[in-house]
């Protein structure tokens, strides 16, 4: 826990100390025109969707037992800073979308990530008349805490008609990527109390993890240079570690698929353009929509 805090603190400090750098835009403000290069940084919960309850039957010399392993997750949380980069190609249309190309930006980070769950056990056993002769039940927890990297790329899907600029203010975000996490600390892999009746086999995620996900965003636009966008991501393939197609973490007797729903700002850099300040003010809109990845 102290680690995530500093952690946590030192990319906050980045944070303030990089925004620090940047000039500031004011929506009347012609003298600065936004290029297709900036900073992101995001800050979210992490929560383990857990696989379904199992239960099943035991059976011994003497008599019969029937078990129930009941996994459920909880909220961690993680925060990540990066860098964003908006490509200057045309690319590809989609017309039926009424987009200009099918990826908008890029964007990468790192980060550190705090995924927590727990499983609860619990055995009956019976003689061989049916009867009840013990039962026995534990739980364990635990907490695994990761630094990652990521990179994704975004496709823009834009709605309503606000605009800022000529840009539309609100739009979908749609992303694919990869990401790698290295878990410097991992949690608990016995339950509490000394508990070691397990019903079932136990297996555990290694350190080092690859995965492939899928996140989904809104965003708005606050102004030419700034935007948030809040979103879900969620892995779709675990490569490390091949589980055909799984991308579930093992902890316990049971599987997890780890969740982040994140809230992503980013902050395009600026800068004086290159007509000078007294340039021609249709020279300088074109160049503020051309440098902003033609929103």
């Amino acid at each position: 826990m102290k680690t995530g805090i500093s952690t946590l603190f030192i990319l906050s400090a980045f944070i303030i100390n990089a925004q620090g750098a940047f000039k500031k835009s004011s929506k009347d403000n012609d003298y600065l025109v936004v290029v297709n290069d900036g900073i992101q940084f995001n800050v979210g919960a992490s929560y383990l969707i857990p696989s379904k309850e199992l239960s099943g039957s035991l059976s011994s010399g003497t008599g019969r037992g029937e078990y129930n392993v009941l996994p459920e997750g909880k909220v961690g949380y993680f925060a990540e800073l990066g860098f964003a980069h908006f490509p200057k190609w045309k690319g590809i249309p989609i017309k039926f979308l009424k987009k200009s190309r099918i990826i908008d930006y890029f964007d990468w980070g790192l980060g550190y990530k705090v995924l927590t769950g727990k499983e609860s056990t619990s055995i009956d056993r019976f003689n061989s008349s049916n009867e009840l002769i013990s039962n026995s039940s534990g739980m364990g927890e635990f907490q695994n805490n990761s630094f990652f990297s990521r990179v994704s790329a975004h496709s823009l899907i834009y709605y309503g008609k606000k605009k800022i600029d000529k840009a539309r203010k609100h739009f979908f975000d749609n992303a694919f990527g990869f990401n790698f996490d290295y878990t410097q600390s991992q949690g608990s892999q016995v339950y509490n109390d000394g508990f070691t009746d397990y019903a079932l086999e136990q297996k555990f995620q290694g350190q080092f993890n690859l995965q492939f996900h899928y996140s989904l965003g809104v965003g708005i636009r606050f102004n030419r240079a700034w935007m948030m966008i809040p979103a879900v991501e969620m892995p779709l393939i675990g490569i490390h570690q091949w589980n055909g197609f799984n991308a579930r973490m093992n902890w316990f007797s049971s599987q997890y698929w780890p969740v982040l729903i994140r809230v992503k700002f980013i902050k395009l850099f600026e800068r004086v353009p290159k007509c000078g300040a007294y340039g021609d003010p249709s020279d300088m809109k074109f160049d503020k929509k051309f440098r902003s990845g033609n929103f």
